[in-house]
Order: structure tokens, then sequence, then C-alpha cells
């Protein structure tokens, strides 16, 4: 008789529903809200990844859209009137020589830091006057590069992205980085550049007479790259 009761009341607290709906969401809610702020998290760290390559990507644009013409306002492009960079800026000034001759001490590329990147030769001055917009909690760099035929302007940004209980989980901090680069373009100097390969492609063939001697060629220039005429 009395192991008969008790069934019976076994069965009436198994079949209970009292304080069910509180056990349930005492499993469930944790999962709920972890996957919720992984989300959120997620999310941050994507938008900051936009903003950077938004940034990344308007520098290097407003350089390549400007590299004509130091005196252009990088976001407009406007320039006084009779401001430029001289006749040969192309030649002595974008280390165009140094590729096409190769003399020693001639570098093929520049590159200006961001935040506070300061410029010298033209190259660094058109750099840091197309990465002067960028905000001041975003650091990187942005290079440029003349491979003679194509010439490239690549920035890249990061910047710190501050999710401290998600960092102390990976074990280290978490850091945004990306990069986007432009192309410089210039049809009618492309024509010229092609014209003057020409012409010292035959030059140096002998096609023309005797043929031509880069070293001696090399060291007339670098006497004379520093300058603008």
């Amino acid at each position: 008789m009395k192991s008969s009761r008790s069934k019976l009341h076994i069965q009436r607290l198994w079949k209970n529903t009292k304080g069910s709906f509180t056990i349930e969401a005492s499993l469930v809610f944790p999962i709920i809200l972890f996957t919720t702020l992984l989300i959120l998290f997620f999310c941050m760290y994507q938008y900051q990844n936009t903003m950077l390559k938004q940034a990344a990507s308007k520098t290097s644009e407003r350089a390549a859209y400007s590299w004509d013409n130091s005196y252009k306002e990088p976001v407009t492009g406007a320039f006084a009137q009779g401001e430029n960079d001289g006749l040969y800026w192309r030649l002595t000034q974008d280390d165009m020589l140094s590729k096409l001759f190769g003399w020693a001490g001639a570098a093929s590329s520049a590159e200006v830091s961001i935040p506070g990147g300061s410029g010298g030769s033209l190259p660094t001055d058109k750099l840091s006057a197309a990465a002067s917009w960028v905000p001041g909690e975003m650091s990187g760099n942005t290079t440029y590069n003349n491979e003679l035929m194509i010439r490239k302007i690549k920035t890249t940004l990061s910047r710190p992205v501050s999710f401290g209980a998600l960092e102390r989980e990976l074990g280290h901090p978490l850091q945004a980085e990306v990069s986007a680069g432009a192309v410089v373009v210039e049809p009618v100097e492309f024509i010229r550049n092609v014209e003057l390969l020409r012409y010292y492609g035959a030059k140096i063939s002998g096609k023309y007479g005797g043929a031509f001697n880069l070293d001696q060629a090399g060291s007339i220039l670098k006497m004379f790259g520093g300058q603008n005429p």
C-alpha cells in the first residue's frame, strides 16, 4: 500500500509543471545572451574593418588622382593657375630614372607614416597631402612604388579594437588592419614613356650607331637627377 502511494506521489511530481519555465530559462538564456554578444562583437569588428577599408581606399585614390601635380587639392583637384611641378619632374623627382638606368643611390619607392607623416621628396609630399585627412585614431602608412610602366600607391591602416573580455579569452589584443591600393593613370604620359623606351631601346641595341653605355649615362643623369627644370 505504501509502495503504491509513493509511486503515485512520484507520478504527480513528474507531471507537475510548476517552475519548469524558470529552469528552462536559466538553461537557455545564457546561450542566447552569449550568442547575441558574439554577433554584436562581430558586427562591431566588421564595422571597424569597413571604416578602415574606406579610409585606406580614399587615401590611395586621392593620392593617385593628384599625383600629376603636387599643388592639387587632394579632395577637389583644384590648383592655382601656373602652379605645377615643372616640366621634367617625372624623370628627375618621380624615380623614373632609377628604374630606367638603375644607378646607385636612387630609390624607386617612398613611404609616409600615418599619422604625423611628413614630406621631404616630391613623392612623400604628395603622399603626405593625400593622407592628411585620415583620423588620428587610425595608424599605418602609405607607400608609393614606381615600377616604370606602372606606378602604384598602397595605404595600410589599422586601429586597435578594445574588447577586454574577448581579448582575455583569446590571450592577445585585437587589431583591425586593412590595405587598399590605387594606380597612377596618366594616358598622355604613358604614350610619351612608351616612345621614350623605344628610343632608348634602339640606342642601347646600337640600332642608331654605337651601343649606348648605361654606366656612363647613369653617372651623368645622377648629377642632374635632383634638379627640377
